[in-house]
């Protein structure tokens, strides 16, 4: 998998294998994980330029992954994209995180299709 494959760390299956076949319909390489340890797994052999990550994950919040891995993120100056049914906790969440600036958009569940796939081609205009 190159660069740019978009990471996508959703623990609800349905939605991880929607958002997958979406993306794969779109030609857009994706790797998918259910959680932040298969993440973690994955990050050790390369970072990406997208990640699109569910806000609340199992054990932890997804922003508490992303600022475990922070230093790579900011580093590949990586986006995110938050998901999540409840954005009210989001800025609360992000104040003072590392992450803070890499993440460009939030997008509320459920969401259009088409609205993802516009904003994955904003952040990742060759794919």
């Amino acid at each position: 998998m190159s660069k740019n494959t978009v990471l996508v760390v959703e623990d609800d299956q349905l939605l991880r294998e929607v958002i997958e076949d979406l993306l794969y319909i779109h030609h857009i390489e994706v790797k998918t994980v259910g959680n932040s340890t298969e993440a973690d797994d994955w990050l050790e052999e390369q970072v990406p330029d997208l990640i699109i990550c569910d806000l609340f994950l199992p054990k932890v919040s997804g922003i508490q992954w992303l600022n475990t891995v922070s230093e790579r993120l900011v580093a590949n100056e990586s986006s995110i994209i938050l998901l999540s049914a409840d954005h009210e906790r989001t800025p609360e969440m992000l104040e003072d995180s590392p992450i803070h600036s890499l993440v460009k958009y939030q997008l509320k569940k459920p969401f259009k299709n088409d609205e993802l796939i516009r904003l994955i081609h904003l952040l990742q205009p060759n794919s």
